[in-house]
């Protein structure tokens, strides 16, 4: 259920048997400066553009991602989480006596086609709010023009220095400066002091910025930085990158990049012979991770702020219910990736709920900056934009991996 926020942090009744698996996306980043004030009703501008995508009977609501490209592993799976918590809301007759139009548009991890779409869906069939628009440099390229057109974009699955400093832009994962908080703790825990690490990291503005992130943390825990190797997007093998680190004899890797560069590197890990754990942030979690991870799978971590679907969270129930109706639960009933979408998803349900029968673009704000925020049923911290734009809390960002025993993905509460 969503509702007023209790206490709905991801893994709250926490054990090394709780199952979940690691969210999401892509390269994407965060200012060490923290989180940003939230839009206001007063920003979302005033007069009849503000019911924009608003009819008697519907309203329209577009999702921008990669659904073709090499992050859709992430994003599609994502998207369908979302669809999932709409389409049950329209199977209930709607909101306030509208259907909710869900609009889908293929980025294809182009930022061209992510600007195309954009005007799309805020001239030619123009939406209440967005979602999605998951890579650092689609919102480097569209910044601008969400602040023009005052447009909510909710939930995007990677937070950047970009996505905080935004007004419009509503964060719920963790940003990159708490990411690397929590994982060189983790490090720390179960490598100790003097450890050499090296960064593996996508070639993007959001992979600068976890290099960057990474160095200044790294003193904190006596470990040294060996230096940054770059991974594209659409790589299918690591074999430079390996070999590089086999020479500066790294104890381990970081790792930020989208699904497509997590598995070249872990591929070319195993047949390079580079046997060391991974860190890696949110960018690359999921079963796809450590399904290409093969014999270094339980050396894998994740890092992340949702909980995947079967995890042992209040909201589960729930959410079982409905991926079992649709028939999603076999097939991604571990993908932290998919709640994250169910649970961003409802958050727009909730909204529109609270914005009322009078909706316009300033009602729907006010609602997403609801004082009482939302509950997530447990699948991550609570969400929360009255006041704070973004997750900066380095205890609700949990490590994962891969137990072979079980043939699951756990939470590690003991490094």
């Amino acid at each position: 259920m969503f509702g007023l926020i209790k206490d709905g942090r991801a893994g709250s009744a926490r054990s090394a048997s709780t199952i979940a698996a690691v969210l999401t996306v892509m390269a994407l980043t965060a200012c060490s400066a923290g989180t940003q004030e939230a839009a206001t009703k007063d920003d979302a501008g005033t007069g009849a553009a503000t019911n924009v995508g608003v009819t008697d009977s519907a309203v329209t609501i577009a999702y921008i991602g990669d659904l073709s490209g090499p992050d859709a592993a992430v994003e599609l799976t994502y998207y369908e989480g979302i669809k999932l918590a709409i389409d049950r809301a329209n199977a209930s007759g709607g909101i306030n006596g509208r259907t909710i139009d869900l609009k889908a548009g293929d980025t294809r991890f182009d930022t061209a086609q992510a600007v195309t779409l954009f005007k799309k869906y805020t001239s030619e069939q123009p939406s209440l709010a967005l979602l999605g628009i998951n890579v650092s440099s689609m919102f480097e390229a569209l910044t601008t023009r969400i602040s023009a057109e005052k447009v909510p974009v909710i939930g995007p699955t990677g937070v950047t220095k970009v996505t905080l400093a935004n007004p419009y832009i509503y964060n719920a994962q963790a940003d990159l400066p708490t990411s690397a908080e929590a994982i060189t703790k983790f490090i720390s825990r179960q490598l100790g002091a003097n450890a050499k690490v090296g960064v593996a990291r996508i070639s993007t503005a959001s992979g600068d910025e976890w290099f960057d992130l990474f160095q200044k943390e790294a003193p904190k825990i006596q470990a040294e930085v060996t230096g940054q190797q770059k991974i594209e997007p659409a790589a299918v093998e690591a074999a430079a990158q390996v070999a590089q680190f086999k020479r500066d004899k790294v104890d381990a890797v970081t790792l930020h990049a989208g699904s497509g560069g997590a598995i070249a590197l872990l591929k070319s890990m195993q047949t390079g012979g580079l046997n060391v754990p991974v860190f890696s942030t949110f960018g690359a979690s999921g079963p796809t991770l450590w399904k290409s991870a093969g014999t270094l799978a339980a050396s894998t971590y994740a890092f992340d702020a949702f909980a995947p679907p079967d995890s042992d969270v209040p909201g589960r129930a729930d959410l079982e219910a409905a991926m079992r109706t649709a028939g999603s639960w076999d097939k991604f009933q571990q993908d932290k990736n998919y709640a994250e979408g169910w649970v961003i998803g409802n958050v727009v349900v909730e909204s529109l709920k609270r914005a009322g029968k009078d909706l316009t673009r300033a009602s729907f704000i006010e609602a997403l900056r609801s004082p009482e925020g939302f509950q997530t049923g447990g699948y991550s911290a609570d969400v929360n934009w009255s006041k704070k734009n973004g997750l900066a809390d380095a205890s609700a960002v949990k490590a994962f991996t891969f137990d072979p025993g079980t043939q699951r993905i756990v939470e590690v509460t003991n490094p």
